[in-house]
């Protein structure tokens, strides 16, 4: 596992030497395997060790970075502000010696690696079981913002928590998730930070404008068949969309189905790189 901080020049920022430097702490990581790179990135409130099965059935054919996001596992700092933590990853993945990765992001991770993919170059992008129309999302955090912030954390998260879905895993892999995971009311609210402050409506625009910006190709896993309006609307933003759905499987499809969310990924990553 890797935590370092890393010198990257503060475009925003000139003087009469140049751009200046700031310092960007590096998240943490583990760096598993050989040959092209893969970059996974966990949901809201697990970490990089929730990768390990996929990690385990991709490591003999690919280089698997597992991220830790801002405050999750061996990563610190806040996940209020998406830039920054795009700008984290981007600054990891240069201090890792990584270019044109696929990168796979699961639930708010998804989010991440879409906006690491409107700004940087990448082999592809895996979007697992985020749908990407986050205006309603928006709306009903913002409606549940009071109990979210009081005193009954549980009780308020208990319906988000139930639809994540930890509890429909196998054992032992609902225990192996959980050992890892941190659902504490901080995290949660500084990692919603956006959702909670911003008007719907403004919200889905930033997301769509990200992904009119993303060139590669992009797989939605789904673990349940895929509604219309989300397929019509990736669609629509998306030049080069697959879907993959699993039914049945859940929120956490990918932990549900490790060897097959794995070989859809190997599928995807090795098609994708042949006909770069």
């Amino acid at each position: 596992m890797t935590a370092l901080r890393y010198s990257v020049p503060d475009l925003g920022r000139t003087d009469r030497k140049g751009p200046l430097v700031k310092d960007v702490e590096l998240l943490a990581y583990d760096d598993a395997g050989a040959g092209p790179p893969l970059v996974l990135i966990h949901g809201l409130t697990f970490a990089r060790q929730t990768w390990a099965p996929i990690v385990d059935a991709l490591a003999d054919r690919f280089r698997c970075l597992s991220i830790d996001l801002p405050g999750h596992g061996a990563s610190t700092g806040s996940g209020a502000e998406p830039a920054v933590v795009v700008d984290r990853l981007r600054a990891t993945l240069e201090s890792a010696g990584v270019s044109r990765p696929v990168v796979i992001g699961h639930s708010a991770g998804a989010l991440v690696a879409v906006g690491y993919a409107a700004q940087h170059a990448v082999a592809g992008v895996v979007d697992v079981d985020q749908p990407l129309l986050v205006g309603p999302f928006a709306a009903l955090l913002q409606q549940r913002e009071g109990a979210l912030r009081g005193p009954d954390f549980a009780t308020a998260f208990a319906p988000f928590e139930q639809s994540i879905g930890v509890h429909l895993l196998a054992e032992p892999e609902r225990t192996r998730v959980a050992a890892t995971r941190r659902v504490e009311q901080d995290l949660v609210l500084d990692h919603w930070a956006l959702p909670l402050s911003t008007p719907p409506a403004e919200i889905q625009p930033l997301v769509d404008a990200m992904l009119d910006a993303i060139d590669a190709p992009f797989l939605y896993v789904s673990g349940e068949e895929v509604p219309p309006p989300v397929r019509d609307h990736l669609a629509a933003h998306l030049r080069r969309l697959e879907l993959v759905a699993l039914p049945g499987s859940g929120h956490l499809v990918h932990l549900a189905h490790p060897r097959r969310f794995a070989e859809a990924v190997a599928d995807f990553a090795t098609r994708r790189r042949r006909h770069a």
